[in-house]
């Protein structure tokens, strides 16, 4: 599973850092730990968190390997976006691509997207934007650019993905999306994206009070590496 090859990867700089503060809001889940640096995934509340009110202190190991639900792993996840193991150029990684088709998997994905002759988008989402197919309908599909959200690792989506699409590009990108190079270039990805804060206090407190993606939008930027 790429999860656990990811977690695998990362286990090394994980093992030196402690949690030094979680918060579950309703939209994101953040985490800071003990060097400062801070990490977001999407908040999906399917299942609980059986050690809630212990975390705090907990090596980042420890607290990233706890896999077992859907809830759990928005937690492990924004631990481990946290990290940042490789030099990372401003910008949305999509824009790097354009032309032909585009296939999108995300959470309520934004499927307004320019540069593309093409856009097809699924969403995980129980309830899916207007303009996207319901990702139990996903079976496989051939694109020019495959775009992958994080929330599919949230989800546990993405070995499935993985198994059913064809792409010349394939980018991992948004909340939750977690840099591990090694993992996602055997895997075929040519780049990942992810959220940086450039005001973490005000982005923490963003997420702690319960702020939409477009509140957070203000706190944070995009940036991305090319493998």
């Amino acid at each position: 599973m790429i999860l656990n090859e990811i977690l695998e990867e990362l286990s090394f700089e994980l093992k030196r850092r402690k949690v030094v503060n979680v918060c579950v809001g309703t939209s994101y889940t953040g985490v800071i730990l003990d060097d400062q640096s801070m990490g977001i995934a999407i908040t999906l509340t399917d299942g609980e968190v059986d050690d809630a009110g212990e975390i705090q202190g907990k090596n980042a190991y420890e607290v990233a390997s706890k896999l077992n639900s859907v809830m759990r792993r928005s937690i492990s996840l924004a631990v481990m976006d946290a990290l940042s193991t490789v030099e990372l150029s401003n910008g949305d990684p999509i824009q790097l691509f354009e032309g032909g088709r585009l296939c999108m998997f995300g959470y309520s994905p934004q499927i307004k997207v320019e540069g593309f002759s093409e856009v097809l988008a699924y969403d995980f989402s129980p309830q899916p934007v207007q303009g996207s197919r319901p990702f139990s309908e996903f079976r496989s599909e051939v694109c020019d650019t495959g775009v992958i959200f994080g929330s599919s690792l949230v989800l546990n989506n993405t070995d499935k993905i993985l198994k059913g699409l064809k792409a010349q590009h394939l980018v991992m990108t948004g909340a939750s999306s977690v840099i591990a190079p090694n993992t996602l270039k055997r895997y075929g990805f040519s780049a990942v994206g992810k959220l940086v804060p450039l005001d973490r206090n005000r982005a923490f407190r963003t997420i702690c009070e319960g702020g939409s993606s477009k509140q957070l939008a203000k706190y944070v930027d995009r940036v991305h590496v090319i493998l």
